[in-house]
């Protein structure tokens, strides 16, 4: 059995293009992998769309993502397409939130 890799529960305004429009959503938790995003717009799984998150101020990620499952808790989705900038802005921020969230439990 695969193990499950850890997610961070977060709170971020991100956005989706859909097409030429790009769509506001939340960015509810984040792994190395993937997302949970909420959003009100309908998607349907497979579908491949452009992910932006600015999670530093001037400090944006920019990826595709592919959506791969979805529930009432949101969109899970896979990044298919990052670049190395984004790599490592998705593993600070993932580092600095998992260890927040560490400290937060004493």
């Amino acid at each position: 059995m695969q193990k499950r890799e850890a997610r961070v529960a977060i709170s971020e305004n991100a956005s989706l293009k859909s097409g030429c429009n790009w769509v506001p959503c939340a960015l509810v938790n984040m792994s190395d992998h993937g997302f949970l995003i909420k959003c009100r717009e309908a998607f349907q799984i497979g579908e491949v769309l452009e992910f932006s998150c600015e999670l530093y101020q001037s400090k944006t990620l920019n990826c595709k993502i592919e959506i791969r499952h979805i529930s009432a808790a949101g969109l899970g989705t896979k990044i298919v397409e990052i670049n190395e900038y984004g790599a490592r802005l998705r593993t600070l921020y993932l580092e600095e939130q998992y260890s927040n969230n560490l400290s937060g439990r004493r």
